[in-house]
């Protein structure tokens, strides 16, 4: 595995490590042994070490004593847990945004939410500019717990989004949805951009469980 100065060993395995979940290579319970990355990935297992720790204390992996580093198994009270948390702290970052924002800003808002409904892109790419349009919204935002939390709550989200995300809305749906919180955050109106980004993150965390249930 090749390393780049600008991201840390560490980093590029724990998004090996989320790939490999996503593809289910690593399954729900399965054991994440870190004599098999080592191997694999031609890496030290000192950096594997570091990067389990990290996805532990994410609450994506799970420290078992005596037995392993294991794939955390995501319970229904988990997923809306999860995106309850992310739509609340979401939702009061992004009101920064809305009381500084230039138009260049939302001109970039909108420009985004145009290519998530563009379909020469694929899901990957969708999911990407996804991730891009939220972090914009987060541009202004100073509150650097809230910020921390945030990033880790996104970690444990972006897993569940990744492999449900074509079950739960068409690329017509997901621009519809984003262009939601884009007008929300054009009326600079606080309490609204609060509730349109809660209710975004509480929609698809229930669609998550419900379609977990029906399986």
């Amino acid at each position: 595995m090749e390393n780049s100065p600008k991201e840390p060993l560490k980093d590029k395995i724990i998004e090996y490590i989320y790939s490999a979940i996503i593809n289910e290579e690593y399954p729900q319970g399965s054991q994440v042994k870190e004599l098999h990355l080592s191997e694999k990935l031609h890496v030290s297992r000192a950096p594997i070490r570091e990067a389990l720790l990290e996805l532990v204390s994410l609450g994506v992996l799970e420290q078992i004593a005596r037995k392993g580093v294991f794939v955390k198994e995501i319970t229904s009270k988990d997923i809306y847990d999860t995106y309850e948390s992310k739509g609340v702290i979401e939702g009061f970052l992004a009101t920064e945004f809305a009381l500084h924002s230039t138009k260049e800003d939302i001109d970039k808002l909108s420009l985004h939410v145009k290519q998530m409904s563009d379909e020469n892109n694929d899901r990957k790419k969708i999911v990407k500019v996804g991730e891009e349009f939220h972090k914009l919204t987060l541009k202004y935002s100073k509150n650097s717990v809230f910020l921390e939390t945030l990033e880790k709550i996104n970690r444990k989200s972006q897993l569940l989004f990744y492999k449900n995300w074509t079950k739960l809305y068409s690329q017509a749906e997901v621009k519809e949805r984003h262009q939601k919180i884009v007008d929300a955050i054009k009326t600079r109106n606080k309490k609204l951009i609060e509730d349109v980004i809660r209710e975004h993150y509480f929609e698809t965390g229930t669609k998550i469980i419900l379609l977990r249930e029906v399986r």
